[in-house]
Parts: structure tokens; C-alpha cells; sequence
């Protein structure tokens, strides 16, 4: 397991760095909110350990903003001794929380019980690729494939086409998209969906400027149309509209059942 300290209080993480990785754990560490951030992004760890009391940014906000790119387990230790910080904290996305003092037992317990929790989360979880006609949509590795090509996808594009694709035919409310994408109610992100949704519409549609895949619902959010999967290999009656498709037929088997007995009309087939 991968694990970011992230404290202004350098002693303590040098000496939790040092009794972690006797321990087996691969860990990584950060003084300031801005190394903590880089180090987040580069390790991906599955875990930070965060106080919240760094002096060159807002911790938790950090936090929100970083997961948007990877998201990792945060367990905060704190000073902190009243309930409404230890509320304020879980309600702003931490998984887990700490006070200051603790001994180092109570952190390994904390450390494998949001273990515990996170792989059981994993074992509950849905694929990760969803298939909505010719439409695969990878999520875990943030790519679309159609028709034998493959796109890559921002992580917020991947969330945005997962949760379309999960709900393939039915409409997503701008309030559901931001809510499940950053995790917070809100109407005033209507411009940043509309630029996500033209990424998305120039990578999977034919024409992207006549979608044919994501559908706006003007005033009231987005679908992705689950439409038959045609391909060449496939027989092309299952791609001719029905009506069109019977007449060819109809049409072939006229020309088989009296070719034998009229030639003009054989040649006119």
C-alpha cells in the first residue's frame, strides 16, 4: 500500500515515515500543501495521511481538487478537539479521521481499517467498462474505444461518459453530472459540462457538429443514445431500416423464383 504523510510538523513525519516502511509500506512524504500536491499527482498513492493545518493553502480544498485527477483514501490527523472539526472534516471528503496525540498502534489500526473498507468498496464495484452499442467505455483506464479505435479520456471526460453510459437512454440532469462528477450541488458549472461534452462529442462522434451518440435535452442536461451495433461482419439486413430491407428481398426473391422461365426479366433484376 502506497502512502502520502502530508504534515508541517517534520519530526513526526520523519519519524512515522521511518516505523511505516519497517512495516512494508511504501511511503512517500510532503511538507507544504504545494509538495503535497506534486507528490499526489506523481505517486498516486492509495492513501494520504493528512493534517489540515498547512500554512500555504487550504488542505481540504487541495484535497477535493487533486482527487478530480486521482483519487486516493484521506485519513486526517489533527489537533482538532472539537466534534464540529472532526464533522467538518469527514463532510468535506476525508474517509477517516484522527486526533493528535495518538499512539502509533492507533494509526496502523486506522491505516488497515480504511483498507478494509476501500478493497470491500472495490469487490462491490460495478465493471468499469461498459459497453453501450458500439460505444466501450473503459472508465478504470480512462479511454473509449468505437469501432476498433481507442481514445483517451481526461479523467473528468471518463467520469462524465461512465455515468452518460450507465444510464444509456435516459436523461442526466446538469445537477447530476456535477454532483457525480465533483461531488458538490451546484447550477453555475452549466459552461464547464457544455466544454466536456464537445471533447467528448469530437472524439466518439462521426460528425461532432450533428451528434448522433450525446444528445443535449435543451434546459435540462444530456443522454447517450444506445444505438445498434453495426459492423461489417455483421449481416447488413440488421443495419438496412426494416421497410427498405424487406423490399430488397422481395425484390430477390422475385427475380429467383421467374429467372428460369423469363430472361428479360432476369436481366432486369
Amino acid at each position: 500500500m502506497k502512502l502520502l504523510l502530508v504534515d508541517s510538523d517534520r519530526h513526526l513525519v520523519e519519524m512515522l515515515t521511518g516505523w511505516l516502511k519497517t512495516l512494508g509500506y511504501d511511503v512517500h512524504r510532503a511538507y507544504t500543501g504545494e509538495r503535497a500536491k506534486k507528490e499526489w499527482l506523481e505517486q498516486h498513492p492509495d492513501l494520504v495521511i493528512l493534517d489540515p493545518a498547512l500554512k500555504d493553502v487550504d488542505a481540504l480544498a487541495m484535497c477535493r481538487e487533486v482527487r478530480r485527477v486521482h483519487d486516493a483514501l484521506v485519513l486526517v490527523v489533527t489537533d482538532g478537539k472539537s466534534v464540529q472539526d472532526e464533522i467538518h472534516c469527514l463532510e468535506s471528503g476525508a474517509d477517516d479521521y484522527l486526533r493528535k496525540p495518538f499512539f502509533p498502534e492507533q494509526l496502523l489500526a486506522r491505516i488497515r481499517a480504511v483498507g478494509r473498507r476501500a478493497r470491500s468498496t472495490l469487490e462491490q464495484r460495478p465493471s468499469s467498462i461498459i459497453t453501450v452499442g458500439p460505444i466501450r467505455v473503459d472508465s478504470l483506464h480512462n479511454e473509449v474505444s468505437m469501432h476498433g479505435k481507442t481514445h483517451r479520456l481526461t479523467p473528468t471526460e471518463s467520469k462524465l461518459l461512465h455515468l452518460l453510459a450507465i444510464n444509456a437512454n435516459d436523461v442526466c440532469t446538469a445537477g447530476q453530472i456535477v454532483t457525480y462528477i465533483w461531488g458538490y450541488n451546484g447550477d453555475g458549472e452549466a459552461s464547464l459540462i457544455k466544454a466536456h461534452i464537445r471533447h467528448l462529442r469530437q472524439k466518439i462522434e462521426p460528425d461532432p457538429a450533428n451528434p448522433r451518440y450525446i444528445s443535449t435535452v435543451p434546459g435540462v442536461g444530456y443522454t447517450l443514445i444506445r444505438h445498434p451495433l453495426c459492423s461489417s461482419v455483421r449481416s447488413a439486413a440488421t443495419c438496412y431500416p426494416q421497410a427498405l430491407f424487406k423490399r430488397r428481398t422481395m425484390r430477390f426473391v422475385s427475380c429467383y423464383l421467374y429467372s428460369s422461365t423469363s430472361s428479360d426479366h432476369h436481366r432486369n433484376c
